[in-house]
């Protein structure tokens, strides 16, 4: 190697911006990369036989010098190895830091044919110095590094234990985060009157909604047609009836049938307004004024209800509550009028604060296919955010006061429990 690829080299030393470094201990050691090859492969036989080769040589020589290494003083195994992977000439040369205080091992070992004459050695322990230098440089610019010579110092690192094991008593807040989503506050429920199949919804979803406003239509050919039979009836039985009042007056016979034919008048109104009302039932109308919360209106058309099925709701966009499904593997202990604060998707930077007027004893499917326990919430008076109904985010229910150790590590501890069985 001439002067000018000497500098080079070391030039491409102080450029660098990482370099491959061993682990600690004998145990660390294994090669990291070789001349000629991009990538090392442990499983390749040269590779495991230089970290073999390595090992042997650095519990043998433990004052890490560089030196020439003889096949006559390696064991029978790696000797004859050696004829196999590797030149016989190899030259051994540990790579120490300046300050000498780097424990890690890391070592530059070079193969070949040829004796290593004396310059060869002297430009190798150059070579040598130049890459332990980039190596201290590069591990002395780490703030790991640097944390970690803080830390030797036992005084330092006892200060920093007790402060933790004095910060793990600590009270704090249990908390758990669950999902969100607005709900009515006592919606009025819109049934289905009768047994029949839906012909069209008429209103879309979050539609302001008017009194006496039609909302569904339910099939009616069959019932318009009953009605029409029945009103035929009607007429049939009236125009009997009327005949037989004006034959009365001749043939005093005929009286006997009024009363008969009077009960049968009264009998097709009934029917009439029996199928009346039940043609009237196909129209669902409005009650009161609010807010419709439905879902695709065109999934009901053709649709068979029965009744007393709810089609819709129709609620007050000023009433509203919160509902809370707790995932159970997050569930803690509530107290009546939990805490429960609020952060809205379309909103996150600005907090709802409601507090917890309802919770289920008994966990829920979700759609996501989970177990979570069913809370109802309601934001305070004070609160500055007023929410549409549908409206989904994020709550954070507050619980009981534990300590820190309990809030950080309380889910390992539950897991351990349930293995071990306490």
């Amino acid at each position: 190697m001439d002067v000018a690829s000497l500098l080079s080299f070391e030039q491409q030393l102080r450029e660098a911006q990482d370099l491959l470094l061993a682990s600690d201990g004998l145990r660390g050691l294994e090669p990291v990369a070789a001349s000629d090859i991009p990538t090392v492969d442990f499983t390749a036989p040269f590779f495991a036989w230089v970290e073999r080769l390595a090992k042997h040589l650095l519990e043998k020589q433990q004052d890490r010098s560089p030196r020439s290494v003889l096949t006559t003083n390696i064991p029978e195994d790696l000797r004859q190895e050696w004829q196999e992977m590797a030149p016989g000439q190899l030259l051994w040369m540990p790579l120490h830091s300046p300050s000498g205080n780097d424990h890690s091992t890391t070592v530059l070992m070079l193969f070949r044919r040829d004796p290593w004459e004396e310059n060869d050695r002297q430009l190798a322990t150059h070579l040598a110095g130049s890459i332990g230098h980039a190596l201290f440089a590069l591990r002395r610019c780490r703030w790991s590094y640097r944390l970690l010579k803080i830390l030797r110092q036992r005084r330092l690192l006892f200060a920093v234990l007790a402060l933790l094991f004095g910060l793990m008593w600590l009270p704090v807040r249990i908390t758990a985060l669950a999902p969100v989503e607005v709900i009515a506050r006592d919606p009025q429920v819109i049934t289905a009157a009768i047994d029949g199949a839906v012909r069209e919804v008429m209103v879309m979803p979050n539609q302001w909604i008017e009194k006496g406003e039609l909302l569904v239509q339910l099939e009616d050919t069959e019932l318009s047609a009953s009605y029409e039979v029945a009103e035929r009836t009607l007429l049939m039985a009236k125009a009997e009836l009327k005949t037989v009042q004006q034959s009365g007056f001749v043939d005093v016979t005929q009286k006997s049938k009024l009363s008969e034919l009077e009960a049968a008048v009264r009998l097709r109104q009934a029917e009439v307004d029996q199928a009346r009302l039940r043609l009237k039932k196909t129209r669902i109308i409005a009650p009161a004024q609010g807010i419709a919360i439905l879902g695709d209106p065109n999934e009901w058309k053709g649709k068979p209800v029965r009744v007393g099925e709810r089609i819709m709701l129709l609620a007050d966009q000023d009433s509203v509550e919160l509902k809370i499904m707790l995932p159970v593997k997050d569930s803690i202990a509530l107290q009546p009028d939990a805490l429960v604060k609020v952060y809205f998707d379309n909103d996150p930077l600005n907090a709802g604060q409601g507090h917890v007027v309802q919770a289920g004893y008994d966990p829920q499917p979700t759609p996501d296919e989970q177990l979570a326990y069913r809370l109802v919430a309601r934001l305070d008076e004070t609160s500055k955010t007023s929410p549409r109904i549908g409206l989904r985010g994020t709550a954070k229910v507050y619980g009981e006061r534990v300590r820190l150790f309990f809030y950080l590590f309380r889910r390992p501890i539950t897991a351990l429990r349930q293995q071990l069985g306490w």
